[in-house]
């Protein structure tokens, strides 16, 4: 079992690492779309911008949602559910905005028609890979046709974030 507080600070780690990663609302008919994670580890949330048009901001009370993210370097994965709301605080709105904001919301933070979609991480169920190549050939092999029931490749943990 992998040390809990560790993993919660590389789960920190790799989120704030993620340009893009796929966000859903249970209970709809909505497929997961591609949104870009703001994080804000003190306050155990990720925000995210998106248009007026976009589903995730239609709805005031939006509710449970999941958030998947794949790290570039294929060590890291994790589905992360929480509750999504549409937020108003145009303080934190204007802290978000940079340079990619700017090139999909015309007017800046104070004139756009961004919206702000907070996600409250409750908790997130983690998949790393730890094993290099050779090793994840050998552990393939073994559980394929030697010893092993599965190959040893990595930690699976659901973690709570709250």
């Amino acid at each position: 079992m992998a040390d809990i507080a560790d993993l919660k600070r590389e789960f920190w780690r790799r989120l704030e690492d993620q340009t893009a990663g796929m966000m859903g609302v249970e209970g709809t008919q909505m497929h997961m779309r591609p949104m870009t994670p703001y994080v804000d580890p003190e306050k155990n949330s990720v925000w995210f911008l998106c248009a007026p048009d976009n589903q995730l901001a239609q709805a005031e009370d939006t509710g449970k949602a999941h958030f998947t993210m794949q790290s570039p370097d294929e060590k890291f994965y994790a589905c992360v559910s929480g509750r999504l709301d549409v937020s108003r605080d145009e303080k934190k709105l204007g802290e978000l905005w940079n340079i990619f904001a700017s090139a999909f919301f015309e007017g800046g933070p104070d004139d756009s028609d961004a919206i702000l979609l907070e996600f409250k991480v409750e908790e997130a169920e983690v998949w790393t890979v730890e094993a290099g190549g050779m090793q994840f050939a050998a552990e393939i092999a073994r559980s394929a046709f030697g010893d092993k029931d599965h190959p040893d490749l990595g930690t699976h943990e659901v973690i709570r974030l709250n």
